[in-house]
């Protein structure tokens, strides 16, 4: 009888133990994403590279995931996570490793490609084995606590990795990032299981159909708040909001990483709490509104960071990672609307658009950067608040499109399973 009650609580306890482990490669997929932004010096002088040259070859990582959200999505309906994100984590331990040991600009790009490959699994692979694990009921809330996996791993990628690049040089921090992740694989390897086995899954449910997928009018209305979600993590936090905020202070990348960790807070504590605000008022659009709103206001402010006192800049960080948090709630609308067997598939392709802020945004703000630098600078390297500030409007502009987007394309669902 014992035995039995032993092996009651392991099987209660089991689903936690695969998820969170699940939930850890998402953490270090946003400790990839955003630790540029503490080596962004580093980077520009030992590469020779400027804003715009910079902002490309650090995009190659979000090209990469965009690519690959789709197949990703498919590849899980089809294969299940364990062999997908072992081998996914595995690839990113590579780039890590090489990106660590690049001496050319070219192998920079090539170390954030084969880094990008690995990425939409993460996510992707968090949300497969919680539909998997736990019943639709607690899914919205599940997403969120997935999501705050980004807020830690960014943290660990700002402020902790600031200190240990400052003391071991990015390098050296690298190369150890790069063997961890390597254990971490041979673990996934070990612990993770996929749930419901694949086998006993009906063949018209086993093999999604992208097309029908594609053919959801609501898949592609959440896929653009999904995009404008997301840009303060793409545009603000991942890449030129540390040295803007260092030219604004004076401070050092060390300092400024641990004041970003406000930003990551508010990221990381929303998106549990938006999804439990959501189930509370029977309604996914109220947030919309909430974080859009909130997102616009704080990004006017943080574009005129020089003539804000010190407090306001906490609040303004605070309310940018709070404004991201409704991401989260994407996956929880395509749970309620999409069939089973696509709802990996159209996560895929929600996931791609918010990843393509990083394609589209930190790219064209580096060329805005460039620009507004060479207006007082012919070589158009040496940046000041003004030529930084220039970027960030475009961050506001896509904020204000995803509030628009939410009033006029998406349809409220009332938080109800179209499909059980």
């Amino acid at each position: 009888m014992q035995l039995k009650k032993t092996h009651t609580a392991a099987t209660k306890v089991l689903p936690f133990i695969i998820c969170i482990l699940g939930s850890f490669f998402y953490v270090y997929d946003y400790f990839l994403a955003v630790a540029p932004s503490i080596m962004t010096h580093d980077l520009l002088t030992g590469f020779g590279l400027n804003a715009g040259q910079l902002g490309s070859l650090m995009a190659l990582f979000f090209l990469a995931s965009t690519f690959f959200q789709i197949p990703a999505g498919i590849l899980l309906d089809r294969f299940g996570a364990r062999k997908l994100l072992t081998l996914s984590v595995l690839v990113s331990g590579l780039g890590t490793l090489f990106f660590a040991v690049a001496t050319h600009a070219w192998e920079l790009g090539v170390a954030r490609l084969l880094m990008g490959v690995g990425s939409p699994f993460a996510f992707l692979g968090a949300l497969f084995l919680a539909s998997r694990w736990f019943s639709h009921r607690y899914f919205a809330l599940i997403a969120g606590f997935v999501q705050l996996g980004a807020a830690v791993g960014s943290i660990a990628g700002e402020g902790p990795l600031a200190l240990l690049v400052n003391h071991l040089g990015w390098r050296h921090a690298l190369l150890a990032m790069g063997w961890v992740t390597l254990v971490l694989s041979l673990l996934f390897w070990l612990i993770i299981r996929d749930g419901v086995a694949l086998e006993s899954i009906e063949p018209d449910i086993k093999q999604a159909r992208l097309w029908d997928t594609f053919k959801l009018p609501q898949v592609w209305w959440i896929s653009l708040v999904g995009f404008s979600s997301w840009v303060t993590v793409t545009g603000i936090a991942s890449l030129w909001g540390i040295p803007y905020l260092m030219a604004v202070y004076g401070w050092s990348n060390e300092k400024i990483g641990y004041l970003y960790i406000l930003f990551w807070l508010g990221l990381g504590l929303g998106s549990p709490f938006m999804g439990w605000l959501s189930d509370v008022l029977k309604s996914r659009k109220i947030p919309f509104y909430i974080c859009f709103s909130l997102g616009f206001i704080a990004c006017l402010f943080y574009i005129e960071a020089s003539y804000i006192p010190g407090w306001v800049m906490v609040i303004v960080l605070v309310m940018l990672g709070f404004s991201a948090s409704l991401q989260s709630l994407t996956f929880g609308i395509a749970k309620d609307i999409v069939p089973p067997q696509h709802f990996v598939t159209a996560s895929g392709l929600i996931n791609l658009a918010a990843v393509l802020t990083g394609v589209v945004v930190q790219p064209i703000m580096g060329f805005l950067i460039d620009r507004s630098a060479k207006a007082h600078d012919l070589m158009g390297t040496q940046y000041q608040v003004a030529d930084y500030r220039n970027g960030f409007i475009v961050v506001a502009g896509v904020l204000l499109f995803g509030l628009f987007v939410t009033h006029f394309g998406l349809k409220e669902t009332k938080c109800q399973a179209k499909y059980q």
